[in-house]
């Protein structure tokens, strides 16, 4: 599902927006990506209501938990 955000779409955005992001990781680059994309569509959603697939909401709260243990 993608969204319109001006003339673009939500995926065009977060890849422009996001370009120079660099976890170290390609897959992990991608991982954020269609995480924003995903949070951007309905916005003040749960993770689980936005993933539907378990194993996509697992890697998505794997993705934070990651990030704040980096972050120590």
């Amino acid at each position: 599902m993608t969204i319109s955000l001006g003339l673009g779409t939500s995926v065009e955005f977060f890849s422009e927006e996001f370009c120079a992001l660099n976890l170290k990781d390609k897959r992990l680059n991608a991982r954020a990506k269609k995480i924003f994309v995903t949070l951007q569509s309905k916005l003040g959603s749960c993770i689980r209501r936005l993933f539907i697939c378990p194993k996509e909401a697992r890697q998505a709260y794997d993705f934070f938990f990651q990030s704040q243990n980096n972050e120590r």
